[in-house]
Parts: structure tokens; sequence; C-alpha cells
């Protein structure tokens, strides 16, 4: 299946269409260093299934669709935060694809959202702020806690979870070292306030980007945990049937 690159309200997109009229559409939110193959086979898998999937690139600010920041910032972590879009920027983005599904005659509430890491945290702000049908979020840092330091854009959401708008999955590897001790049990505590359903997957072996065989980022290498990858697959799309269609 082929993917398309288009552009709406100055967004560039990328665009996966299924061969068969559509009700239903999944907007995917890449990670921090950009759109990648990961997200290409996401938006291929949805619309095998049937959605029309939609990826935003939400870097186009900078003018670029990915970055190594091993390279651009020297690994420092603290400036590629202070680089990223923050939040005003990211719901803009979401918004505009939002309205791009629209003009395709898909509702706000026929529409489900994924993101990872950076882009799974924008998931869950979306969740929050947006009535979408459906959000998934594979191991989004900088929810519970601050993550992405030096960047005053991208607030902790600690105090989210009461206010969420749109059922929500949460797909976590307990050792995910871009999250503090404690920092998934405290999160935990907090799903009986969620107002719909919310619910937090956890991978006792698992990492960060556990469902990734080619890194994201050049140089560093894969964390790829096929047990754990596998069920939150299957976990996302049985998520997404039961609460989109």
């Amino acid at each position: 299946m082929s993917i398309e690159s288009i552009q709406h309200d100055a967004v560039p997109l990328q665009v996966a269409r299924p061969d068969r009229p559509v009700t239903v559409a999944m907007i995917v939110l890449h990670q921090a260093p950009g759109y990648s193959p990961q997200i290409a086979s996401w938006l291929t898998r949805l619309a095998d299934h049937g959605y029309l999937a939609v990826a935003p690139m939400l870097l186009h600010r900078h003018g670029v669709e990915h970055v190594n920041p091993m390279q651009r910032f020297a690994g420092d972590l603290t400036a590629f935060a202070a680089w990223l879009p923050g939040d005003e920027d990211v719901l803009a983005d979401v918004d505009s694809t939002l309205g791009f599904l629209g003009a395709a005659g898909i509702a706000v509430g026929k529409t489900g959202i994924l993101g990872f890491s950076y882009g799974g945290r924008a998931a869950y702000l979306s969740a929050a702020e947006r009535p979408l049908g459906a959000a998934i979020t594979f191991y989004g840092n900088g929810i519970q806690r601050k993550s992405f330091h030096g960047n005053d854009r991208i607030p902790a959401l600690t105090d989210r979870m009461k206010s969420l708008r749109t059922p929500w999955l949460g797909l976590y590897g307990d050792q995910d070292p871009l999250l503090t001790e404690g920092e998934l049990d405290e999160w935990q505590a907090q799903l009986p306030d969620a107002p719909v359903t919310a619910e937090l997957i956890r991978y006792p072996e698992a990492g960060h980007a556990f469902d990734v065989i080619e890194s994201p980022v050049p140089g560093m290498p894969p964390r790829y945990v096929a047990a754990a990858a596998e069920d939150a697959t299957d976990r996302t799309l049985r998520f997404l049937a039961a609460t989109l269609h």
C-alpha cells in the first residue's frame, strides 16, 4: 500500500487510504526525532484494517520531517527538548489533521489518535483536550512527571487524568529509562479518577520504544522486545475495534 504526501493548512501529512469506503480514521503521532519507518508501518497497518490513517509532520515549523538529535544537538537532550514544538503547536497540528479528516466526511468522534514517546504524550494531551473516539499512548514520557526539561511549553500533565474526554489506553515498559522511579505506580493509582475508560498496561521486561526494530535515532541501538511489541499491537487494534466502530 502506498503512502501519499499532501499538505493541509500548511501542515504536511502522510496519508494511507484503505481500498474500501471509510467511516473511521486514525491520527498517528511520531516520536520526537520525527517521521520514521515505525510510523509508515502503522499507517499501512491501520489502513489495512479499514482506517483512513494520517500522520502530521510535527517538526514542520523547523522545515524538517526528521532530525538526528545526536548529530544536531551533540546528544544534549535539554537542547533537543527546547527545540521541540510545544503543546500549543502540536494541538494546532492535530486540529488541522482533524480538519482534513472532517473534509473527508469523518467526524471527530470517529477519529482515534495513536502516538509514540513524544507523540504518545501528545496523544494523551489530545485525549484530554478533544472528544475523540479513542486514544493510545505507547511509552509517552512527560505525562505524570515532567520529562522535557528545558521546554516550558511541554509541561507535565499530572492532573489531566480526571479531565480525559477520550477513552485511553497506555502501553509502557517498566524498565523505561525516561520515566522516574515510582512514576507508573503513581499514575496508575489515578486511573479511577478518569471519567472515561482508561487503562495502563505495563510490560515488566520492556523499556522505552520496545516495539521498534529499527531505532528512530541512527547510531542508537533498538530496544525491541518481541512479546511486548506483539501484545501492544494486538491490544491497540482490539481497543480501536471496541471504541471506534
